[in-house]
């Protein structure tokens, strides 16, 4: 009898103990924060890898410098999720999305991320291309208002 009762025992020490884990892991990722999150706003209508971005107000967030891009409209409540980007040398100034413009098509094609210091790539160019869409005046940067810490 002292057998089964050491048995029950151990189970229900080994339960308590799982059910405590269990709690404590959910408790962490509830609360969680976005490695980034900001604001920022776009004058004209935008493709973001597969999406394509109405003229608006949208709120974005990162989980991890290795996640996707999540978009929030403002406007239209929907949201938007990118793929996940590649990294690159942090570009000067602020945090800001650099975007060109080819005809009536706008491209968000990096975003500039201090927080992680790094540019985070959607979609690369070359040197020769940036150069090139520079010096045509097809580059440009809209501002992402981040919550300072």
């Amino acid at each position: 009898m002292k057998n089964i009762n050491s048995t029950k025992h151990a189970f229900a020490v080994k339960l308590i103990l799982g059910v405590l884990m269990a709690a404590f892991a959910f408790t962490a990722a509830a609360n969680a924060q976005q490695a980034f999150a900001g604001k920022f706003e776009l004058p004209e209508e935008v493709h973001w890898n597969h999406a394509v971005l109405p003229a608006g107000e949208y709120y974005i967030e990162m989980r991890t410098i290795d996640s996707p891009v999540v978009l929030h409209s403002v406007s239209t409540q929907k949201s938007f999720i990118t793929g996940i980007p590649t990294k690159g040398d942090l570009q000067k100034g602020s945090a800001h999305l650099t975007i060109t413009a080819h005809g009536n098509e706008r491209r968000v094609r990096s975003l500039s991320v201090p927080r992680f210091n790094q540019t985070l790539i959607f979609e690369p160019l070359t040197n020769a291309e940036m150069e090139s869409m520079a010096k045509a005046g097809q580059i440009e940067t809209v501002p992402v208002f981040t919550a300072q810490k």
